[in-house]
């Protein structure tokens, strides 16, 4: 196979295809009267779905999780038990929300006054694209004004935080415990290490690739294509570089501290 991991995952999927739940509604969920929801979509124990809802065919809907009023579920999405999806989210076709995610909370936007913080109002949306899969404890919360965006195929691992107001493009991939501040543009494709942070408004270009735990400025652009890594991220060869050198501080204090001696000796003479 010229794709030899492709095509062992496609064979496994066949062979041990995902058991689907049956359908219906557990007599437990509580699902308000104005919520569209196709026969074959199974609501599990205790889920609540909210007023002015529409769920679409083949959807599961875990033990336990709370969808608000007027949430857009496509088609074929999968929310594992305990997610919550707060009022006002859409949600694309065949996404994978994994137990414990949060979509949709109020940013994390105060205004100083005086001595002390108050509220800025989060009255916008997220908007989630279909193909996504969103990971265990990963937050994506709402926009200030306008939307939270996740474009299609979007991959976000676990504990991953989307602030307010947000741009995910299309199939980027994002490791665990990786934060992005409040306004940061994602381009297409770019693929996102492990315990990253992005500041506010930085913009990551279509292609690049962000190194694990490395982190990037705020209003800072990573070029198309950039391979970076560290805090504050640089190109990866400038970074290669400069472990180098770290590495070998212990000798060069050696070899100062024996040419200070060596100059001391000479001034005695």
């Amino acid at each position: 196979a010229a794709q030899p991991r492709t095509a062992f995952a496609r064979a496994a999927h066949r062979l041990k295809p995902p058991k689907p739940p049956a359908a219906g509604v557990h007599p437990t969920a509580v699902v308000a009267s104005g919520v569209s929801l196709p026969a074959d979509v199974s609501v599990g124990p205790c889920a609540v779905i909210g007023e002015g809802s529409r769920i679409g065919a083949a959807c599961v809907i875990g033990a336990g999780s709370v969808i608000g009023e007027r949430v857009s579920i496509g088609a074929g999405c999968t929310l594992y038990p305990r997610v919550t999806v707060y009022d006002d989210v859409e949600i694309g076709e065949r996404c994978i929300l994994h137990s414990g995610c949060v979509i949709g909370a109020d940013g994390f936007g105060f205004v100083m006054v005086e001595d002390h913080y108050e509220k800025f109002p989060q009255v916008g949306r997220v908007v989630i694209g279909s193909d996504v899969e969103i990971g265990a404890n990963t937050c994506i919360d709402r926009a200030a004004l306008g939307v939270t965006w996740i474009g299609d195929g979007v991959k976000l691992d676990n504990m991953v935080h989307v602030a307010h107001n947000c741009r995910i493009g299309r199939h980027v991939v994002v490791a665990a415990q990786t934060g992005f501040s409040g306004g940061v543009v994602v381009e297409d494709y770019a693929v996102i290490g492990g315990q990253v942070g992005v500041g506010d408004k930085a913009r990551i270009e279509s292609g690049a690739v962000l190194g694990s735990g490395c982190g990037v400025l705020t209003s800072k652009i990573v070029r198309k294509g950039q391979v970076v890594w560290g805090t504050p991220a640089r190109p990866l060869k400038e970074h290669l570089e400069q472990l180098a050198n770290l590495v070998r501080l212990p000798e060069l204090r050696a070899e100062v501290a024996e040419l200070k001696a060596r100059l001391k000796a000479l001034e005695e003479r």
